[in-house]
C-alpha cells in the first residue's frame, strides 16, 4: 500500500453536503423573487402626466396654427398681411440650398412666382403694382447674378445648363412683361423697363434705340479718322501737240 503523501496524515475534514431542508428553502426563496424580478412592468407615458396636458395642448394648437398661417401665406401678394411670412419661408428655404446649380433654379423658380403676383396685381390690385414691381426686380437681380456667378463655372454641363435656364425664363418673361405693361402704371412701367434694359445687357441683346436726329444731320459729312489725310493725285504732264514747220519758216535757198 502507498503510503498517504501529507506527511502519513489523512484527511480530517469531510466534504460538505447541503441539507434537504436548506436546499428546499433556497429554491423556494428565489422562485418568490424570480416571479417579482420578471413580472412584466407597466410603461410609463409622457401623455398620461397630468401636468404635461397643458402643454401637449398648447403645443398642437401651435402646431396647427403655424401649418394653417404658411398655406395661407402661400397664395398671399404683395401688400397683403401674411405676404412677409411667405418671404421669410422662401429665404429659409434659399439658405438651406448649397449647390449653385439647384440654387439657381429654385432663383428661377421664385422670379417666376413673382412674374405670376405681378401678373395677378395688374388686373386685380392695380395699386399695389409698384410693390409688386420691385419685389419682381430684386428676384430677377438675384436670379442673374446665380447664372452669372454659373458661367464662370469650371464644369461645361453646369454652364450650359445655366445658359439654358436663363435664356427660356428671359424669353418667358420678357413676353408677360409686354402683355402687363398696358395695366401697369408709369412708375411700375418704368421698373419694368429698366428691368428688360438691363437683361439685354447682361445678355448682350441689341442697344436701346436712339431718337433719330433732324434732316440737317443727314446733311453732315462723315468724319474722317484723326491722322487720315486725303490721298493725294499726281497730275499728269500736260502733252503738248508738235508744231510743225511753217513756210514762212522755212530757210531760204
Amino acid at each position: 500500500m502507498s503510503e498517504p503523501k501529507n506527511g502519513g496524515r489523512k484527511n480530517v475534514l469531510e466534504r460538505p453536503v447541503m441539507r434537504a431542508t436548506f436546499r428546499k428553502e433556497l429554491r423556494a426563496k428565489l422562485m418568490s423573487e424570480a416571479v417579482v424580478v420578471l413580472a412584466p412592468r407597466p410603461r410609463v407615458s409622457l401623455f398620461a402626466q397630468p401636468w404635461l396636458r397643458p402643454a401637449f395642448a398648447f403645443a398642437a394648437v401651435l402646431i396647427l396654427a403655424v401649418a394653417g398661417a404658411t398655406s395661407a401665406a402661400a397664395s398671399s401678394l404683395p401688400g397683403d398681411p401674411l405676404y412677409s411670412l411667405k418671404r421669410t419661408t422662401e429665404d429659409v428655404q434659399l439658405a438651406l440650398t448649397f449647390d449653385d446649380l439647384a440654387r439657381m433654379q429654385l432663383l428661377s423658380e421664385l422670379a417666376d412666382r413673382r412674374l405670376s403676383e405681378l401678373a395677378e396685381i395688374a388686373t386685380q390690385q392695380p395699386s399695389s403694382a409698384p410693390t409688386a414691381t420691385t419685389e419682381y426686380a430684386d428676384a430677377v437681380e438675384r436670379f442673374a447674378d446665380a447664372v452669372d456667378k454659373l458661367r464662370a463655372a469650371d464644369s461645361e454641363d453646369r454652364r450650359d445648363a445655366a445658359q439654358a435656364v436663363a435664356e427660356a425664363a428671359r424669353a418667358k418673361h420678357i413676353a408677360v412683361l409686354d402683355s402687363l405693361k398696358d395695366n401697369l402704371s408709369d412708375t411700375a412701367r418704368s421698373k419694368i423697363d429698366k428691368v428688360i434694359e438691363r437683361e439685354n445687357q447682361r445678355e448682350g441683346g441689341a442697344p436701346t434705340e436712339q431718337p433719330q436726329g433732324t434732316d440737317d444731320n443727314k446733311d453732315r459729312a462723315t468724319p474722317r479718322p484723326a491722322g487720315a489725310t486725303p490721298a493725294r493725285t499726281t497730275p499728269r504732264p500736260t502733252q503738248r501737240p508738235l508744231l510743225s514747220p511753217r513756210p514762212s519758216d522755212r530757210p531760204h535757198d
